[in-house]
């Protein structure tokens, strides 16, 4: 039997193709494939990669239904055929002290689903059982899928060390900016600010409950000062200066996370970290250090704001129209925020 899976081809275009059915191995589950989202990190394997993304196949916002489960996954596993799941596609080799530790996305030899192994734009994938948590049978696919990005935010809340009553800014209204406002509320911030370009980002974020909305870093240092924000979430990246703009809204001893992805080394302004004392926490996916895993909090997060986070899928394709969805995504005039394929 064969599936529909997209990959990148040489010229750096996406489509589709065919590839054998794949088949669990001991401990693993295939998993048929609901809704997989496009991120930043698609989009610059797409326009960015080239030659260096043939064969992958994207995908790692993934919600699906478990078809089959392979040998020696054990009766505490909360699995059986049927069960609808959202995937954490972070692969380690479960041995090492990170992995042991919790921290599988440190491991040396770490596999991401969608880019160094096969990602869920396909019809079906075969992953380890442990990476896939069970969701409400209610719970549509569209906001499953979202259950990735939202541990991400619900990382860089806890590694940013959000209390109650502190005041947060948060950089970048993508998704990962938007869904930053409610890991922030969720940790107890008294205040939450954002900036956001387009004007379809600016009125969703004020719908998911940010306090103050504002078109760039230099407007919100202009109507909050340099001694007022507690906490600054960077969900930016790519080739942007918000490292700087970070140091000169946080207050003095207050704290800087870094979500976005940076294309180059961003400059780090040494004067004003020194001036003002602050710390700096870079975040890199999701762990499982404590009781409770991030990933776990996430699909927990995507149930309680499930009326809320309907908003933030302004796209669906089908899979056989996955070159558009890419096109969708990169083009910020279709108001996109994020795009969606549904095999």
């Amino acid at each position: 039997m064969s599936i529909r899976a997209a990959v990148f081809d040489e010229s750096g275009r996406i489509h589709v193709v065919e590839r054998a059915l794949p088949e669990p191995k001991p401990g693993w589950a295939r998993i048929a494939i609901s809704a997989v989202g496009i991120c930043g990190s698609d989009l610059n394997l797409l326009y960015a990669a080239g030659s260096s993304a043939r064969g992958v196949q994207p995908g790692h916002e993934v919600a699906g239904v478990v078809d089959l489960l392979g040998d020696s996954i054990g009766s505490a596993a909360p699995l059986t055929t049927g069960t609808p799941v959202a995937l954490e596609p972070v692969i380690g080799c479960g041995q090492c002290r990170q992995c042991l530790t919790g921290r599988r996305n440190l491991c040396s030899q770490v596999r991401l689903c969608g880019f160094t192994r096969p990602g869920g734009m396909a019809d079906y994938l075969i992953v380890p059982a442990d990476t896939l948590y069970p969701v409400a049978a209610n719970l549509p696919p569209q906001l499953t899928a979202l259950s990735e990005p939202m541990a991400v935010c619900v990382r860089g809340t806890r590694l940013g060390r959000i209390d109650l009553r502190e005041r947060v800014a948060i950089l970048g209204a993508g998704s990962i900016g938007l869904l930053s406002i409610l890991t922030a509320r969720a940790a107890g911030a008294a205040e939450v600010f954002i900036t956001a370009r387009h004007p379809h980002q600016q009125d969703l974020a004020r719908t998911l409950g940010a306090d103050a909305v504002f078109p760039d870093a230099a407007a919100l240092l202009d109507a909050v000062g340099p001694q007022y924000i507690d906490v600054v979430i960077e969900t930016v990246g790519g080739h942007a200066d918000t490292i700087s703009e970070s140091a000169q809204i946080a207050r003095s001893g207050g704290r800087i996370v870094m979500l976005g992805v940076f294309d180059r080394d961003p400059a780090l302004p040494g004067m004003a970290f020194f001036q003002k004392e602050l710390s700096l926490f870079a975040s890199n996916c999701y762990g499982r250090e404590c009781h409770h895993p991030d990933f776990a909090l996430a699909t927990g997060l995507v149930a309680q704001h499930a009326a809320l986070l309907g908003h933030l899928v302004t796209h669906r394709f089908a899979l056989d129209q996955v070159a558009a969805a890419f096109a969708t995504a990169a083009d910020k005039s279709t108001h996109s925020i994020k795009v969606q394929v549904h095999p």
